[in-house]
């Protein structure tokens, strides 16, 4: 899959209301009716980063829901201690899309 990111047009660290933007700015750029194709791109791309959470897991785990290790591996990575930012700690215990 290409980065939804690039599809979007937007920066990683783009909030939900630019990521709305861009995603309904993509709609009236290539309707349904006329690029099926490029609309479900645009589509896929927004389902995937439409919230700050979404965009975390992305970050996380590339699109992928995560298997019991990868989660694992992000609480508990082997070797020096690595930790996430508090933001994307917040945005996973949050519960709410």
């Amino acid at each position: 899959m290409r980065d939804p990111y690039l599809i979007l047009g937007i920066g990683e660290n783009a909030d939900d209301d630019a990521v709305e933007t861009a995603y309904l700015q993509g709609i009236k750029r290539c309707p349904p009716e006329r690029d099926a194709e490029r609309f479900g791109a645009l589509r896929q791309a927004y389902e995937l980063l439409r919230t700050r959470r979404r965009r975390a897991t992305f970050a996380m785990y590339h699109g992928e829901p995560p298997d019991p290790a990868d989660i694992l591996d992000k609480a508990a990575p082997v070797g020096p201690p690595a930790r996430p930012d508090a933001a994307t700690i917040g945005a996973l215990l949050r519960g709410g899309d």
